[in-house]
């Protein structure tokens, strides 16, 4: 029997509009590398890694920079309007090219400090589960605010956790959710979404937390220190 493949997908073909910026948030340099580099160094290093899908923008002109733009294990496909439209793109790729066996991560390109080991640990969930996420339980007290800006009432944080990714799960159970989400105009707003609506249950691995997602400027420097204090 053959042994279990990995694919990774990394959705990048957006422009970071919250981040602002010449060019995309994706290829902002941390400690002289884009973080989509930072991302695929990680994965290009983890053994289990069989091929990595990377989403892009039609009108990308920057990813022939990168890294590992002709790396045999990393291949381009087109991106779409939203994430959830990049990462539909993508798995049309795997799928073609893939066996039922085969399992897959969705990564954020704009979280550039994933290690082996926080990889490691979420891969060894298939062993138990269909679908797992790297996520982190909330610390912060969390506010109901409405349209105005006012408080309506505190959010019991019990039970409730920031998700992060990658996000693992079955390449076939993946890739139908995501095409009957699409087909219903549901809300995906990352893949374990999709997943919760065909019913599949989703597990959690808690992740580290330095595996920041850089949205804002102020989380550059962040990341920044994260990566001092890891190197």
């Amino acid at each position: 029997m053959d042994a279990d493949r990995c694919w990774v997908v990394i959705p990048a073909a957006g422009i970071g509009q919250r981040y602002g910026g010449a060019h995309p948030k994706q290829y902002t340099k941390l400690k002289g590398r884009t973080l989509l580099d930072h991302c695929l160094a990680a994965f290009l290093s983890w053994s289990q890694t069989h091929k990595i899908v990377v989403a892009l923008s039609i009108a990308d002109t920057q990813f022939v920079d990168s890294d590992f733009a002709s790396h045999p294990k990393v291949v381009k496909v087109n991106g779409g309007a939203e994430r959830v439209h990049s990462v539909a793109n993508a798995l049309e790729y795997v799928e073609s090219h893939a066996s039922d066996r085969d399992w897959v991560m969705v990564h954020d390109a704009a979280r550039p400090l994933l290690q082996g080991k926080d990889i490691d640990a979420l891969w060894q969930t298939r062993l138990e589960r269909r679908a797992a996420i790297l996520a982190r339980p909330l610390s912060d007290t969390i506010k109901r605010v409405d349209k105005t800006g006012t408080i309506e009432h505190t959010v019991s944080r019990e039970g409730l956790w920031g998700a992060q990714t990658p996000q693992l799960a079955k390449l076939t159970d993946l890739h139908l959710a995501l095409r009957a989400g699409l087909r219903s105009g549901a809300d995906i707003t990352d893949e374990a979404s999709a997943l919760e609506v065909l019913g599949i249950d989703v597990g959690i691995v808690e992740g580290p937390a330095y595996n920041i997602k850089v949205t804002l400027p102020d989380d550059l420097h962040l990341a920044n220190l994260w990566l001092e204090r890891q190197q």
